[in-house]
């Protein structure tokens, strides 16, 4: 989702609402999207710059750390962010961004802390027992001649 700003015409001070579904925000490296991203957010014309603010919610899948089996999480995060038009002051300040530009890429800043709230190591189970290093078997549902041999040394 993409806007063109002058087009919005948010007069200084004003904000404007908006809702948010996309099915695709680009690339979510090991993370697949199981249902739409969607929020809604609020755009505010600040005068040098525009504050986005907003919250969102999906589903997404990855693979566990240990055994490779789909991991399933919802997840929620809220987003506060503010863009400086060219030449503003006081982008130095964590969560500043520079607006380069007369259009701002929604999906793309979405994406961006959505990426930053899925788990990290996702595990399926926290007694997660993964893949024998052997012949790479689930160990959470086989028990491979390679592990009876490790436990007998």
């Amino acid at each position: 989702m993409k806007l063109e700003l002058q087009k919005l015409n948010i007069e200084e001070g004003g904000s404007q609402s908006f809702a948010f579904e996309e099915a695709s925000i680009g690339d979510l490296p090991g993370v697949a999207l199981l249902e739409p991203v969607t929020g809604q957010f609020v755009l505010s014309n600040m005068g040098i710059g525009y504050q986005f603010s907003g919250s969102f919610s999906t589903t997404v899948s990855q693979p566990c750390v240990r055994c490779l089996d789909p991991v399933v999480e919802d997840v929620e995060f809220d987003v506060n962010e503010m863009y400086l038009l060219n030449g503003a002051e006081d982008r130095d300040q964590e969560g500043v961004f520079a607006l380069e530009s007369d259009l701002l890429d929604v999906s793309d800043v979405v994406r961006q802390n959505l990426l930053m709230e899925v788990t990290e190591f996702p595990l399926c189970k926290e007694d997660c027992k993964g893949l024998c290093p052997e012949c790479g078997t689930n160990l959470n549902s086989t028990v491979c001649p390679h592990q009876k041999s490790l436990e007998g040394k």
